[in-house]
């Protein structure tokens, strides 16, 4: 390999390890926060125990 395709490949290998750190960081907080259900979305369930 030469050297140009060598910075390239280390320059996107850590560009990826960044942005997936990133989005692991970022939904992490989305994830734990699960807001209640309305009552109103009782009447569409499709799952008897949940009448």
């Amino acid at each position: 390999m030469s050297k140009t395709s060598q910075k390239a490949k280390k320059l996107m290998m850590g560009l990826v390890q960044k942005e997936a750190s990133l989005s692991a960081n970022s939904t992490t907080c989305v994830a734990l926060y699960q807001p209640k259900a309305p009552a109103a979305l009782k009447k569409l369930s499709k799952v008897e125990n949940d009448k």
